[in-house]
């Protein structure tokens, strides 16, 4: 079996200190130009809400930087969120992928205290991460009531994401282009989803 460590998330003070240190030296634009939107980046003050997505019938207020500067510089608090991150049971394990070399991974193990709870593997999506499985804990590990189906849960941090190992090269990426699906060597030709061949987590079934 592969060597299965416990994870403690804590970013070093010197890390947080420099992030203090960037937004204290921040330079914002003087003006903004009149009704661009997100054309030319970021808007800095909060207006009217905006079409953020021409492709899908969302609509957002627009990103307020000054505000979300001023809250990360003067009143969040990362260790408490720290704190929040270290109640859940963390763990890495090198874990072999074929096209790759190991790749050391993170995940929550989440165990049922129910006999004959159901293995379930969590894996978020794109963007995303394993806080998305956090609010659903509670209710998959059950035990609460007789007969209720239960859940030992894993959910892992994709490589590239969270405190997992980023990749070191390409293999096999999908990817857009005006006429449509394009990739190298044997996936070339048309999908209807974006992927990377050969970046599997199957292994993670032995927990």
């Amino acid at each position: 079996m592969a060597d299965i460590k416990p994870y403690i998330v804590a970013v070093p003070d010197s890390k947080l200190q420099r992030l203090n240190q960037k937004l204290a030296l921040t330079d914002f634009p003087t003006h903004e130009i009149d009704d661009a939107g997100w054309q030319y980046g970021t808007p800095l003050y909060a207006t009217s809400p905006v079409h953020f997505r021409p492709t899908q019938n969302l609509h957002l207020p627009r990103a307020d930087l000054k505000r979300l500067h001023s809250r990360w510089q003067t009143s969040f608090s990362w260790r408490k969120t720290e704190a929040s991150l270290n109640t859940y049971p963390h763990f890495t394990t090198p874990i072999p992928v074929s096209g790759f070399d190991s790749l050391n991974i993170h995940f929550v193990h989440q165990k049922s205290d129910v006999k004959d709870a159901i293995p379930l593997l969590f894996v978020h999506g794109w963007p995303g991460s394993w806080l998305e499985v956090t609010k659903m804990l509670p209710l998959l590990k059950g035990g609460e009531g007789k007969g209720e189906v239960a859940f030992h849960v894993v959910a892992p941090s994709l490589p590239n994401y969270g405190f997992s190992e980023g990749v070191r090269k390409v293999s096999g990426i999908l990817y857009w282009k005006e006429e449509g699906w394009e990739g190298d060597g044997e996936n070339k030709g048309g999908a209807d989803v974006l992927c990377r061949r050969d970046l599997r987590l199957s292994s993670m079934r032995r927990f």
